[in-house]
């Protein structure tokens, strides 16, 4: 003996199963920082640039219009090639670099009476560093 099962049950069956895919298909995306690298530009760097006095810690002064560039890879550091951004200190001796996606990046600060500070920073998802350069 054996059971038929009719014609409209498969058609049935394979409309459902149809329907799932299809909407399983056409999920919205999972909403994760991580996921997509060129949306990762949530870094930033806060410097202070010092100039420091052999005679008294009184004098110690910050130092505008010095000239910050950052790499992310050293040997662009070294070679003096294209920095990922650069800024000029404030009157106040501050700069500030916003919107970085690496996670660390080589620090090259130069000013003309004062000479070149080469340092280097951290910089995790999502946060801001905070950089004392002295010359």
């Amino acid at each position: 003996m054996s059971v038929r099962i009719p014609h409209t049950i498969y058609v049935l069956i394979i409309a459902c199963m149809s329907a799932i895919l299809q909407s399983a298909c056409n999920d919205e995306p999972v909403d994760d920082p991580t996921f997509n690298g060129s949306d990762n530009l949530n870094r930033t760097i806060k410097f202070d640039v010092y100039h420091v006095y052999d005679f008294t810690p009184i004098s110690d002064s910050l130092v505008p219009e010095a000239s910050i560039k950052i790499y992310s890879v050293y040997e662009d550091l070294v070679l003096d090639y294209y920095p990922d951004a650069s800024r000029i200190t404030d009157s106040l001796g501050h700069a500030e670099i916003n919107g970085l996606s690496e996670d660390y990046y080589y620090i090259k600060c130069t000013h003309p009476g004062l000479g070149t500070v080469i340092d280097s920073v951290s910089t995790p998802y999502g946060t801001t560093s905070f950089v004392e350069l002295y010359f």
